[in-house]
């Protein structure tokens, strides 16, 4: 199978926010983002399924090693082929690959500061490498480190219980006395004001920072990087189904229709090309 083929049937898929925000991203830029979201994809499923750190990081050490040669998989071989692997020098992947590693290790924060810090190494990371695939300079890089960061932490408070029950709990101390909530309310489904204020409140301290920075951007940028503004407005969409009930995270992963994304982004799309013209 060529290489760009195993990445759509990997993350093409309905319900994958990608599937709903690639089309509307510039012709050109297509497959180095597709292949760029496959490896990054990779790098963090590499913690999956794992019960014990050692495996999760000796594959993480793979694939570090992986982004430095020749390596047959699919999703190197995509990055290679569509140019986007000469963007960057393998070290970009380190900072990324480090802070999933950091996810292993059941990190524990003092403060809402110090986890801001962590989801800046993954999610923001993650949004630093697309915005140097499409400019030279990484002039918007900090802005896009702002907005990545704010959608894994709206992700990790979507999958707050299904961490909890694994021994996981990302939410910092200074929140949880705060609100007078534990890793144990989230494992016996403890809903009631005090978690739903601690949901929403995490929720809009990561809120704030990527609006700040969506606001920062010009309508040239923020069209340039569309793509990643538009991955943005679904993972605000997802912060206000939570934000909304909050006690659903203890019953079930909430995870937004298909439809209702494809219309939250061609709606935000719309917005853009506006703002460009005007």
């Amino acid at each position: 199978m060529e290489p760009l083929q195993w990445c759509r049937q990997r993350l093409l898929v309905a319900g994958n926010p990608l599937t709903a925000t690639l089309p509307f991203a510039a012709t050109e830029h297509r497959d180095a983002i597709l292949s760029l979201r496959s490896v990054i994809s990779e790098i963090a499923a590499g913690t999956g399924g794992v019960s014990e750190p050692e495996p999760g990081l000796a594959r993480l050490e793979w694939w570090r090693q992986a982004l430095r040669e020749d390596n047959p998989h699919p999703a190197v071989r995509a990055l290679s082929e569509t140019g986007a692997r000469d963007r960057f020098e393998p070290a970009a992947f380190d900072l990324l690959i480090d802070g999933v590693s950091e996810s292993l290790t059941n990190p524990r924060f003092e403060s809402m500061t110090s986890a801001w810090q962590f989801f800046e190494r993954v999610g923001g990371q993650a949004g630093v490498l697309e915005a140097r695939l499409l400019e030279d300079q990484g002039d918007h890089s900090e802005a896009f480190r702002q907005i990545g960061a704010c959608g894994y932490l709206i992700r990790a408070v979507r999958d707050l219980a299904i961490d909890a029950r694994a021994n996981r709990w990302l939410v910092p101390l200074d929140l949880q006395a705060d609100f007078q909530v534990s890793r144990q309310d989230a494992i016996g489904q403890a809903s009631g004001p005090a978690f739903d204020g601690m949901v929403r409140a995490m929720l809009a301290e990561g809120i704030k920072k990527a609006e700040s920075a969506i606001d920062q951007l010009d309508a040239g940028p923020a069209w340039r990087h569309r793509h990643q503004i538009l991955q943005w407005s679904l993972e605000y969409r997802l912060a206000r189904l939570l934000a909304r009930k909050p006690q659903r995270i203890l019953l079930e992963r909430v995870l937004p229709g298909h439809a209702g994304n494809v219309w939250c982004v061609w709606r935000q799309a719309r917005q853009l090309r506006r703002r460009l013209k005007t």
